[in-house]
């Protein structure tokens, strides 16, 4: 037993004597490891920059673009993907050869390639063309579907007629000889106010019809030129009282049948009438 433990204890002896403190390595040592993979991390990295430069320095990655493109165009081509019809619908103004140019699409171009909304937008800045979809619908058709704009009157400004609708929109002077029935307006801002004043004519279609042009006076109100050459001025207040009034003694009256020039409704409840070679004499209502 104490030969067990005496060798035991001299085992424990002996280890302890041979073990021995590690040495502290060396400041180079502790970062000469990690400053090696950072310089080599950034001869990669730069050599790999270096070599995407180059390749677009060079037009490399362009041309290898458009050889794909060209080859994927090819394939679509094969494959029967072309145009071959463009379809419309819903154009009544908008000229065949005004829509195509603006398309700027030909028979056999690839359908796939086709910018769709680019196409719309160019619709859309046509005079006569409020809106438009363009689809495409394979394997060879294109679809266009036209909403068009309705002319309201001619606007005259700067010595030029356009077409105006209803939201005051310029269409334009394309087809202007077919709308001579409709009215003229004259003035700025004029087309904001037409549609008041059109909606106010016909309440008296009769007299309406008799309507030729309106100047938009001032900003505030209007005058009216029939087709016998009478000026009718209307208030800046409550015109449809003047109108309606006007209508009346038109169809009682025959009022414009009178050696006329000029009818001044502007007076609430009376009547200005100007005759050739008369001075102006005031009319109550009940005339």
């Amino acid at each position: 037993m104490r030969r067990l433990i005496a060798k035991w204890t001299g085992a424990k002896a002996k280890k302890s004597k041979a073990k021995r403190p590690k040495k502290r390595r060396s400041a180079w040592s502790r970062w000469r490891r990690p400053a090696l993979i950072s310089v080599a991390v950034l001869m990669v990295s730069g050599g790999a920059a270096g070599a995407a430069y180059w390749v677009w320095a060079t037009g490399a990655v362009s041309r290898l673009t458009t050889a794909v493109e060209r080859t994927l165009i090819d394939s679509t081509l094969r494959a029967g993907l072309s145009v071959d019809e463009i379809l419309v619908e819903g154009r009544h103004e908008t000229t065949r050869g005004q829509l195509l140019h603006t398309i700027g699409i030909r028979r056999g171009d690839p359908i796939l390639t086709i910018d769709t909304q680019a196409v719309r937008e160019r619709l859309i800045a046509l005079g006569w063309v409020s809106d438009a979809t363009v689809e495409r619908r394979l394997p060879d058709t294109l679809f266009v579907h036209l909403m068009e704009r309705k002319a309201m009157a001619i606007w005259q400004r700067k010595g030029t007629f356009v077409l105006v609708d209803r939201a005051g929109v310029v269409i334009g002077q394309q087809g202007l000889e077919r709308f001579s029935h409709l009215k003229v307006i004259v003035g700025d801002d004029a087309p904001r106010h037409a549609p008041e004043l059109l909606d106010m004519l016909a309440t008296a279609p009769p007299l309406m019809k008799r309507v030729r042009a309106a100047v938009w006076v001032g900003g505030r109100r209007w005058n009216l030129r029939l087709d016998d050459g009478i000026d009718i001025r209307l208030p800046e207040d409550n015109p449809l009282a003047a109108w309606t009034q006007l209508a009346t003694l038109e169809r009682d009256n025959r009022l414009l049948k009178q050696d006329i020039i000029a009818i001044d409704l502007r007076i609430p409840d009376k009547l200005v009438v100007r005759r050739r070679g008369d001075t102006a004499a005031a009319r109550g209502n009940s005339t």
